[in-house]
């Protein structure tokens, strides 16, 4: 089961999944539901997710890249209380990750030393943009506390890096950082 809506389709105008099967049963088992179900999409829906697959590979790659920057840049941060991202050779899944994948994605997570100087941070960036939704084209990022239900730090970030140029999105970042911390920068 996959959302599609995030990298797949990576422009931030379409919800839509799927769920594939290896097994002949439970491929069965799923287009007898889907037929009694009524569970597909409509032509306007395939056709915006048809047009997205063309770029999807230089999309990930790009976006994958600059993650990768980010997070080196982050971890040098001395208001950056801790960086979670794969691609980090520190990272506590960085071994488990690179049996398993080709690129270590786009989202990269982050601390802050408090809920204010996230919301200082987001309020100060101009490239990024404060959403909840991952995986499209534009770099994106929530203060994931604000929801509740997890056991994560009031700073904690999740920042889905998209396909702007690095350079421009570790500038934004900076200067937001130091907004956020002016003392400590």
């Amino acid at each position: 089961m996959a959302s599609d809506t995030k990298a797949l389709t990576g422009h931030a105008d379409l919800i839509l999944g799927h769920v594939a099967a290896r097994e002949d049963t439970w491929a069965e088992r799923l287009r007898a539901w889907r037929t009694q179900m009524g569970a597909a999409p409509g032509p306007m829906e395939v056709w915006l997710a048809h047009r997205s697959l063309a770029t999807l590979d230089v999309r990930l790659d790009r976006q994958c890249q600059t993650a990768l920057r980010v997070a080196e840049y982050l971890t040098g941060r001395s208001d950056v209380l801790a960086v979670r991202y794969p691609g980090l050779a520190t990272d506590p899944a960085h071994e488990i990750a690179r049996q398993q994948m080709r690129r270590f994605g786009s989202v990269v997570g982050f601390t802050l030393a408090t809920r204010s100087a996230v919301e200082d941070f987001l309020g100060a960036c101009t490239l990024v943009y404060e959403a909840t939704s991952f995986g499209g084209v534009h770099t994106t990022a929530e203060r994931r506390a604000r929801w509740g239900g997890d056991a994560i730090p009031e700073g904690f970030i999740r920042l889905s890096v998209g396909c702007e140029d690095a350079d421009d999105i570790l500038a934004d970042l900076a200067q937001a950082l130091d907004k956020s911390w002016p003392n400590e920068a």
